[in-house]
């Protein structure tokens, strides 16, 4: 299937903690891909690209506690 929305954001958030909460909340398929990596800031720039859009707004409205 294609992936039709997804986000933009910088995080210094693991990529292997976004894929888990992805892997066990999302009922569609999805995709994460890292845009750009500041080692000055240990920040990254993060794509994540949802199949439905209920997959992207729930992941919308936890994204910023996730730790």
């Amino acid at each position: 299937m294609a992936l039709h929305t997804g986000l933009k954001f910088k995080t210094s958030t693991s990529i292997s903690t976004i894929e888990d909460w992805l892997e066990s909340n999302c009922k569609g398929e999805w995709d994460v891909e890292i845009e750009a990596i500041s080692t000055a800031l240990q920040q990254k720039s993060v794509a994540v690209y949802f199949e439905s859009e209920a997959d992207r707004d729930a992941f919308k409205a936890i994204y910023k506690d996730l730790k």
